[in-house]
């Protein structure tokens, strides 16, 4: 089992859409990937509060939740928000974090855990 620690600074540039912060590495035929997000942070930059929703696509399963939503009193100007501050957020393989919010620009800080399994000899 290998585990690597990464961080990764995405700037979130369109609103009403899902888009992609993080996604967990594709498994292989070789290696298995999870991923587990100690920390998630977004920054508001604008002016202005707006909404801001956090989603998990779950590859597996084809179906993707809200996980948390925050409203404009608690992502107000040039505020930050920490989205993992109940728990970390575990992906599978495949799985993306996604954000979507009313206002834009939005910068996502994340601190990430991947662990990789080999699976040859399984």
């Amino acid at each position: 089992m290998a585990v690597e620690y990464k961080n990764a600074i995405t700037s979130v540039t369109s609103t009403g859409s899902d888009q992609a912060v993080y996604t967990c590495p594709t498994t292989t035929t070789q290696i298995q990937y999870t991923a587990i997000i100690k920390t998630c942070t977004v920054y508001n930059t604008t002016g202005g509060g707006g909404t801001l929703e956090v989603k998990v696509t779950d590859a597996s399963a084809s179906a993707t939740i809200s996980i948390m939503k925050f409203a404009a009193s608690a992502y107000a100007a040039a505020t930050t928000v920490d989205v993992a501050s109940n728990g970390p957020i575990v992906l599978e393989s495949e799985d993306i974090l996604k954000i979507d919010t009313s206002v834009q620009p939005a910068i996502v800080y994340i601190s990430v855990m991947e662990i990789s399994d080999d699976l040859r000899g399984v």
